[in-house]
């Protein structure tokens, strides 16, 4: 999300030094048409600047030697924003990505610009898929888990790109460090993706969704 503007033209606003380069707050255009506006010294980005990228999208930080560094603000051209963590220009440390509405669509840790460690997925019902994540930054692996809106009911297991393949029921006990911890119940029946086709609605009819039978239950006991 950082940009490569290397031996590319660009249109200098604002003052320069004896070398003719960008020296304290300027604008400067370039050829793809992306636009930065912040403090230079002899031509190299110091200090607070902000890209304006020609789909509209902008990215806000503190630069050093050229490079973003810290806090940084990524905005996309439909509103919605990742604050993250940038060394050297790229994505290093925590993050959390809104969408445009302001709701928390994921919470994480980048390396390189990848995903890495654990991560949370949102959803717009607030369940969310929990786990970590494998070396492409993909929700893939063993141990993952979508969690319910309540936030306590969980189907703990086998997914792949944040789809569940296989996983049993689980109670979300506590989290440590932004790790959760799962306690999956022993006589749990095994769940998987059962997705509908014009002839079928489903292959396990009777296989009860844990989160819907609990919230029928709660209801029938406020009549």
């Amino acid at each position: 999300m950082d940009s490569d503007d290397d031996d590319v033209e660009e249109v200098v606003e604002g003052p320069l030094d004896d070398d003719e380069l960008p020296h304290g707050f300027c604008t400067v255009t370039y050829s793809s048409s992306d636009r930065f506006e912040g403090h230079f010294v002899h031509g190299e980005k110091n200090g607070k600047g902000k890209f304006f990228f020609f789909d509209g999208s902008t990215l806000e930080g503190f630069y050093v030697d050229d490079a973003l560094q810290g806090q940084g603000v990524y905005t996309y051209e439909d509103g919605g924003v990742l604050h993250s963590t940038y060394m050297d220009g790229e994505l290093n440390g925590p993050a959390q990505e809104f969408d445009p509405e302001g709701h928390l669509i994921f919470k994480g840790q980048y390396k390189d610009n990848i995903r890495c460690g654990i991560c949370w997925i949102y959803y717009p019902d607030r369940g969310c898929v929990v786990g970590e994540v494998n070396e492409d930054g993909e929700m893939t692996g063993k141990a993952v888990a979508y969690v319910y809106p309540d936030g306590h009911t969980a189907l703990y297991g086998s997914f792949v790109d944040g789809e569940l393949i296989e996983a049993r029921l689980a109670t979300l006990t506590d989290q440590e460090n932004g790790r959760p911890h799962f306690t999956v119940q022993p006589d749990s029946p095994v769940y998987s993706y059962d997705k509908s086709t014009s002839s079928c609605i489903a292959a396990h009819k009777t296989l009860v969704d844990p989160y819907e039978s609990q919230r029928l239950v709660q209801s029938i006991r406020a009549v």
